[in-house]
This record gives structure tokens, C-alpha cells and sequence, in this order.
């Protein structure tokens, strides 16, 4: 593993982008910062790393080659396999919200010709904020055969060094006195104790025939509220469960997880770990033309997510052969930093659900048995499903869920322990659905599917403990005639479109938002600071966050705030949108907005379906549903969002 950095390794990078992000420059200090840092973010898996010029090796791999600028800024060598990464630097100037000018086809045309050589595993551009690729530059390398990664640095430096700042350790009252009930328990020490629950249980059942499984196998249920740390559980478990040298499986439902989990896997890991993940932009994509219609609860494989598997980082793959060479291959190899001396790895697949038909081809056909299977966010994968129906919709829809849930399947998926993670079970009463005879139920509380109960925790105990915040909730009502007609005025006048287009009672749903925003919750027992709101279409969306920050909103809620709110004064908010098209630097950068908002320039925003299940986000004041959810899973994790400490 990488060791440990110094503590101002990650500060002086930081501080260093903040010197020169609000400037125009040439981009070598990039170049700089880049090189310093990249062994010490822990998601990058980068073992050393030179500006082109004084890369040693690179007479040796390209013969005649110069110091002399050729595209490529800085050359990596991955940590995990010795594979080399092409680099290059953009440095923008960017604005007091981390945007910068997009970066256009001529700037990489230099870089993308050296660096499409098989020589290069991977081809990074790496800028310093919210930069992202003009569209014709999209369209030139979305043409090539290796991806092209945008990474933002300042974004990783940033996650980089709240996991630092997150493993600090604090003394545990259940700890030092474990009989009393008064005590407050740490999340690290709930955290240990459902691991060692789980790995006991688990080896226990591995030894019997419980729960109508055979000796050798083993599956189990862990059950948290979003924001308690499932997935530094699920490392722990595979850590304690998986021998150098072996495989284990995490499967979840989107790519932007599989990005989330792997970059929390790299940092936190306390065993070496070699990364593969599987998934991609055909078998998990969104679908615009079925916004609004097609979503979790109607159909659990969908993925409306829209992060391109080219955004996350390392080795990306759906095919079934190179899954199975990657599993066959022992995770020996020479580590650059200690003389070429040998060592095992563990390996770890990381993909999606609606990939994992691919994994179980590669495990059948390599002849590997995973040590475990972690399934993330189990609730997708539980449900009703539709039998005996043969038309061609109910057929497609068969073979989704049937790939989708793979998982369960000893015989296409080998795995020796399976574990169940999830913080809102679905759980059946047993009927059929509306009597109809032909769909058949699968629940959590299923044994023969979901295995024994490993570890269980409440919404009540998590917030008594400090793990998660309490919550309340506001209902904001208005009736006011003023309010009725600014409305009116927004719906006439909106740019909104289509028959979903925004009306009324929508711009009233949304003036009660403003209010919020503005200032009306604070100075009593809620201060909004941060917040992120729900809508069901872009279109709403985009159009909502723009029309509540128009004079006439602005100035409606100040008048409210001064007539109600004993003189209280307009807080400047702030809102913007973001919907499956926005990429996931831009997103990250998004959420930096919203760990800087305060109560005197409170941000929001206003988005469509990418902040939802299993998504990590910085502490928020609230959560808001400016449209009727479905889904009283959608509402929990949801909700979940904003409980977070």
C-alpha cells in the first residue's frame, strides 16, 4: 500500500490550487501539483509520477524520444499493475464557484495522438476545477478506443483530505463503560462491532446447512440508515474474509456508486487492493426519452444516473474475457517502491448490477469462486417479478431483472459468503400482488435468498448515538395573495414547455422553497444553510431553479420575510440545477458549493435524480420535494442525504 503521507503533503496542494485557481496562468504549476500529489490520492492508485521531461524511462519505452513537448505533461505508473497513465495538464482560471472555460478540440488534439498508443493504459486530462470538454472535443474522443478521463484535482485533493480528517480517532463512552445505557457509542466502534458480528455469523453459517444453503456457503443481511458507513463495513468484511491473492465481488446500482465505492475502498483500505471495475454506459444508462415514466421503483434496473463509465478512474471493462484473464492472473507484481519486492494483493471487482451477467460469465469461465459478494443497495434486487407473460415487453423486462439479479444465483454466480447491504429492506406480506396469480415475491426477510440477519441498527438508535442528525420536517404553507399572483405570473410566463410544463401550483410549491432559502426557518430552531430539492423532469428543474432566483421572487420574499418574519431580512440565496447530464466533476464541484453556503448566502440545488440512493454528499440543512415521490424508499434515502454528520 501506499504509505501514509505526510499531513501537509494534501494541505500544500490544496493551498496551492486556492493561490492559483482565481488566476490566468500557463499551467506548470499544474503540472507540478500534479506530479507532488498523485501518490498521496489514494482513489488515483498511482505509485510515482514525472513531468515528461524527467520521466527515466521514457528513452527506454520510446526510443528517440525528447524532453521536448509532445502532448503528453506527465507520465503515471499505476500502483496496482504497473500500467503506465498519459497526462495532461489544463489550467483554467476559474470563478468564485470553481468554473472555468471549457477546454476545446485543439488544446488535446496533440495529446489524444501520443497518448492512443496500447502503450498507455489509461489517458487522463487533469484540470484544476468545473472545466469541462467543449463539444467538439466530446465528440472527437468519444470516437476513440481509449477514453479520455477529465479529472478535477482540486476535487480530489479536497475528498482526499476529509478521509484523512475522518479517520481521526475519539474515545468511545460504550467503550470505557459498556454497562451503562446511557452512553454514547462512536460510529467506529458500531462500525467494528458489526464486522466482527458479521464475519462470526457468516463462518458459522459457512459450517452448516442453515437456512437451506450447503456447507461451504454462507449469506447474510446488514441493515443501517444511510450515512452509518456500509461501505467502509463491507471493505472491512472483505478484508477479514478474503486471503491474499483472492476475489471478491461489490455490486451496486449505478456507475456513479461504483466511482463512490471505489474511491472509499482505495482510501480506506488497510490491505493492498487491486481495483477492476465492470460496468458501462449501454447496459447502465439514462434514457431521456423515459424521464419521468422510468425510475426505481417501476423498474429496479434502472440506472438514472448518467455518469459515464469513462469518469470513473483505473481499469473499465465489460468484457467477459478480460474480466476472466484479470481473475486468473495472480495479483503478484513489482511494486516500484520497494526494490521489486513480490506481494499479493487482494482483488476486488466492482461493478454494477446490470453488468454482473458479464462478471458471472468471466467467474464461470476462469473457474473462480468469489470469496464474497457484497450486494449493495439489496433492496433493487428484491421485489416482485413477472412469470408466465410472453409478450416482448414482458420478455426484455424478464431478462433485465433476470441479469440484474444474478447475484442471488449460486450456480451462475459462485461466491462462498454473500452479504446483503441495504437501509431500507423491502419486505412482503406474502400475497400476490392485487391477487394476480402470475408474479412471484421476493423479500429481504427471505433467508433462502437473503440469508440470517448480520447486523441490524435503527433510524432511532443511529441519531441517539450522534452516528446521523435528527431531522424535522417543515411544511411550508401559503396563502397569502400576493404569493397566488407572483405565481400566476412565473406560470404565464414561464419557458417551461410541453404538457408536464410548470403551473401554478408548482411555482407555489416553489415560492414556499424560496422562503425557506430565504430565511424564513432561521433564527429559530432551523437554519438553512445548504439544501438539496427533487424534481421529476429537467425541465422543471432547470427552469425552476432559474425562475426563483428572478427579481420578482426575490423581492415577493423579502416583502413576506419583512410582514412575517418580525423584519427578518432576505438571506442571499443561491440555487442551481443539475440533472443526468451534468458530469461528475461538475457535480463534485456542485456539492463543494454547498459546504461553503452559511446561513447568510445559503445555496441550493435543484436536481433530477443524482442525488438520491446511496449518493455521499457534504452535511446539508435540509432535503425538499417540490414534486410527489413514489416511493417511500426514494423519500428515506432521500432523506438520508440530509441526517448525514
Amino acid at each position: 500500500m501506499t504509505t501514509p503521507p505526510p499531513p501537509d503533503i494534501i494541505a500544500e496542494a490544496i493551498a496551492k490550487t486556492a493561490e492559483m485557481n482565481p488566476q490566468e496562468t500557463d499551467g506548470e504549476w499544474l503540472e507540478v501539483v500534479t506530479v507532488e500529489a498523485s501518490r498521496y490520492i489514494k482513489e488515483w492508485d498511482v505509485a510515482e509520477c514525472w513531468r515528461w521531461s524527467e520521466w527515466p524511462d521514457r528513452a527506454a519505452h520510446f526510443p528517440g524520444s525528447t524532453k521536448l513537448d509532445v502532448g503528453i505533461d506527465a507520465v503515471a505508473v499505476r500502483r496496482s499493475d504497473g500500467r503506465h497513465i498519459a497526462i495532461q495538464c489544463k489550467s483554467r482560471r476559474l470563478d468564485d464557484e470553481g468554473r472555468g472555460s471549457s477546454i476545446v478540440l485543439d488544446e488535446i488534439s496533440k495529446f489524444a495522438a501520443p497518448a492512443s498508443g496500447d502503450f498507455w493504459a489509461e489517458c487522463w486530462v487533469v484540470t484544476n476545477g468545473d472545466n469541462p470538454l467543449a463539444s467538439g472535443a466530446q465528440q472527437s474522443v468519444s470516437m476513440n478506443e481509449k477514453p479520455l478521463k477529465l479529472v478535477n484535482i482540486t476535487n480530489d485533493l479536497h475528498q482526499q483530505q476529509q478521509q484523512q480528517a475522518s479517520t481521526s480517532s475519539e474515545e468511545c463512552g460504550h467503550c470505557v463503560s459498556p454497562d451503562s445505557e446511557d452512553t454514547i457509542r462512536t460510529k467506529s466502534c458500531m462500525q467494528n462491532e458489526a464486522v466482527a458480528n458479521s464475519v462470526r455469523i457468516l463462518k458459522e453459517q459457512e459450517r452448516s446447512e442453515s437456512g437451506g444453503l450447503p456447507v461451504g456457503e454462507a449469506r447474510g443481511r446488514i441493515i443501517l440508515p444511510c450515512g452509518t458507513g456500509k461501505t467502509r463495513i463491507s471493505l472491512r468484511i472483505i478484508e477479514e474474509l478474503t486471503p491474499p491473492g483472492e476475489l471478491s465481488v461489490v455490486l451496486c446500482p449505478s456507475i456513479a456508486l461504483v466511482a463512490q465505492i471505489r474511491r472509499e475502498y482505495l482510501q480506506n483500505a488497510a490491505v493492498p487492493i487491486d481495483a477492476l471495475a465492470v460496468c458501462s454506459d449501454v447496459t447502465a444508462g439514462y434514457d431521456p426519452k423515459k424521464e419521468g415514466r422510468r425510475n426505481a421503483t417501476l423498474d429496479p434496473t434502472v440506472d438514472n444516473g448518467n455518469v459515464s463509465a469513462s469518469e470513473v478512474k483505473g481499469r473499465v471493462t465489460t468484457d467477459a474475457g478480460e474480466i476472466a484473464a484479470w481473475m486468473r492472473q495472480g495479483v503478484v507484481h513489482n511494486d516500484i517502491k520497494r526494490n521489486d519486492i513480490k506481494r499479493n494483493d487482494i482483488k476486488v471487482l466492482i461493478g454494477t448490477y446490470q453488468s454482473s451477467d458479464k462478471v458471472s460469465e468471466a467467474l464461470l469461465s476462469a473457474g473462480v469462486r468469489a470469496r464474497v459478494l457484497i450486494a449493495d443497495e439489496a433492496h433493487r434486487t428484491a421485489g416482485l417479478k413477472r412469470r408466465n407473460s410472453k409478450s416482448a415487453a414482458a420478455n426484455e423486462e424478464e431478462k433485465r431483472l433476470r441479469d440484474f439479479t444474478v447475484c442471488h444465483d449460486s450456480d451462475r454466480f459462485p461466491a462462498t459468503y454473500r452479504v446483503y447491504q441495504t437501509a431500507t429492506p423491502r419486505i412482503y406480506d406474502g400475497k400476490p400482488a392485487t391477487g394476480n396469480p402470475n408474479w412471484i415475491v421476493r423479500s429481504m426477510d427471505d433467508e433462502t435468498t437473503f440469508g440470517v440477519e448480520l447486523y441490524r441498527k435503527s433510524y432511532l438508535e443511529a441519531v441517539r448515538n450522534r452516528w446521523l442528525s435528527d431531522y424535522r420536517i417543515i411544511a411550508m404553507g401559503i396563502n397569502d395573495s400576493d404569493a397566488f399572483e407572483t405565481a400566476n405570473v412565473l406560470a404565464k410566463n414561464t419557458k417551461s414547455k410541453g404538457r408536464g410544463k410548470l403551473t401554478t401550483t408548482d411555482y407555489l410549491r416553489g415560492l414556499a422553497f424560496a422562503l425557506t432559502m430565504g430565511g424564513a426557518t432561521q433564527g429559530g430552531e432551523v437554519d438553512i444553510r445548504s439544501c438539496i430539492a427533487f424534481m421529476n423532469t429537467v425541465d422543471k428543474s432547470k427552469n425552476m431553479a432559474e425562475d426563483l432566483q428572478t427579481d420578482n421572487v426575490k423581492q415577493w420574499v423579502s416583502r413576506w420575510l419583512a410582514e412575517n418574519a418580525v423584519g427578518g431580512a432576505l438571506a442571499d440565496y443561491s440555487l442551481e440545477h443539475l440533472d443526468a447530464s451534468s458530469n461528475a466533476a461538475a457535480r463534485e464541484t456542485a456539492k463543494g458549493r454547498l459546504a461553503a453556503a452559511n446561513s447568510e448566502n445559503p445555496h441550493g440545488i435543484i436536481n433530477v435524480g443524482i442525488f438520491g440512493e446511496g449518493t455521499d454528499s457534504p452535511s446539508l440543512s435540509a432535503v425538499a420535494f417540490l414534486e410527489a415521490r413514489k416511493s417511500p424508499i426514494d423519500v428515506v434515502q432521500a432523506v438520508g442525504r440530509a441526517m448525514r454528520t
